[in-house]
């Protein structure tokens, strides 16, 4: 394959546009597919619809030089010699996998895909599902297999704020339906830089990518129960951590946190459970990666219960400052974010709710504006939800002693290390209240 391919990338959401930036940076004449209007409008004036360090530079010189606009157009797939899905996947209610992106997909697809076109998946499935997709596209298309049309799946593994680079550095997992899709697709995603890693097929490449979120929600979730002994113990969480790994090189265990949230976390582990439901089922108890996320989730129940208790089970017009909305640190990303299901509990509780967070995207969130800057110091209570950089600097300089004697802080991250003698109530994640 060329390195100067006609390439289609289906989404311009936080993984297909800076794809598709990166791609025509690597020399490539990419369009990207997507469904919303005005995000195209955007991306075609060379303007960013959602901040990625350093795509933005990049996605204005691809557009000023011709190697990159967007469409809403599906006649575009027709004419393409690479088709790469960045759609997304969810969850249904039961935590099943919810694929009602996927039948679009081969739907779409099937009436303009190319003969000799190469189709990657870089959408999260569950394992065996490439297969399904390529039997059903062939079957449509009537195109042969491995011969006249080719399909592979190839993780996407980067993290938001920093997927440019990672982009260019992260070894590269491809694995094909037959070894011509390998190889066809070793060849085309090598373009990016970095090292490509070559698997033994579609469903070994699908498992890497849910083994990625999956292990890493394992070690959360550990993290969880950590804070959870330390608490009923009196201990400072944060404190035992640091001290068990330091200078330790057999021990890399996580900070515990008030929430793990987003997009892929939430997902990924669900995704990983339900590819041997017998397993679990024979055996009779869950999976690791299945407890450890719900580990995860008690965190959040137990921040809202623990302050609720403190305030002697009414929460009515008690005023919240929810210190960040966003789903981590330093994003402005706030989908499936624990900083939202804290909201949403404590609006039901009838709580007069500030939202302070310097790197959401969004204005308002639930009809409240969102703070920028300084804080209100007029609260009942601070919730600590991420450790946006801001959030750390506010914490260094002990701004938090600016409050009111008595307001409750819920430190959900470790970084204040100082209760100010006394004047607030100092708790949180893995700690007691005022356990320093």
């Amino acid at each position: 394959m060329n390195k100067k391919t006609q390439c289609l990338v289906i989404g311009a959401g936080r993984i297909g546009l800076p794809i598709s930036v990166s791609l025509a940076l690597a020399g490539h004449e990419v369009t990207i597919l997507e469904k919303n209007p005005n995000r195209v409008k955007m991306i075609n004036l060379g303007e960013a619809p959602f901040y990625e360090k350093g795509m933005s530079s990049g996605l204005k010189k691809m557009i000023i030089e011709g190697r990159l606009h967007a469409s809403t157009d599906l006649n575009q797939i027709c004419n393409k010699n690479v088709i790469v899905s960045a759609i997304g996947t969810g969850l249904n209610e039961n935590g099943s996998p919810n694929l009602n992106s996927i039948d679009e997909l081969v739907n779409l697809l099937s009436d303009n895909f190319p003969k000799g076109g190469l189709l990657i998946l870089k959408t999260t499935l569950p394992i065996g599902m490439t297969e399904i997709i390529a039997n059903k596209l062939s079957h449509k298309t009537g195109f042969k297999l491995d011969e006249e049309i080719f399909v592979a799946f190839s993780p996407e593994r980067i993290v938001e704020g920093k997927a440019m680079y990672e982009l260019k550095k992260l070894p590269k997992i491809v694995g094909g339906i037959g070894p011509n899709s390998t190889r066809i697709a070793k060849e085309f995603v090598s373009s990016l830089g970095g090292r490509v890693v070559e698997v033994s097929n579609a469903r070994t490449a699908e498992m890497c990518k849910l083994l990625d979120n999956s292990y890493r929600m394992t070690r959360f979730g550990f993290a969880a129960d950590v804070a959870a002994v330390a608490v009923e113990n009196e201990i400072n969480a944060y404190e035992a951590i640091k001290a068990a790994n330091f200078d330790y090189p057999r021990n890399n265990i996580p900070l515990p946190s008030i929430g793990v949230s987003g997009y892929c976390l939430t997902k990924d582990p669900y995704y990983l459970d339900k590819a041997a439901p017998d397993v679990w089922k024979e055996r009779g108890f869950a999976s690791t990666w299945i407890t450890a996320r719900k580990a995860a989730d008690l965190q959040v129940d137990y921040a809202f219960n623990f302050i609720k208790d403190h305030f002697g089970d009414s929460l009515n017009k008690k005023s919240i400052l929810l210190a960040g909305i966003t789903y981590k640190e330093d994003v402005d990303d706030s989908r499936l974010s624990h900083g939202r299901i804290l909201l949403q509990k404590f609006l039901k509780e009838g709580c007069e709710i500030s939202i302070w967070d310097p790197r959401t995207s969004e204005d308002y969130i639930e009809d409240i504006k969102i703070i920028r800057n300084n804080p209100p110091l007029d609260i009942d209570c601070m919730i600590i939800t991420v450790p946006h950089l801001e959030f750390i600097k506010w914490s260094n300089d002990k701004k938090y002693l600016d409050f009111k004697r008595n307001t409750l802080i819920f430190d959900g991250w470790g970084i204040i290390e100082d209760d100010g003698d006394g004047r607030i109530i100092l708790s949180g994640t893995g700690r007691a209240a005022n356990v320093n």
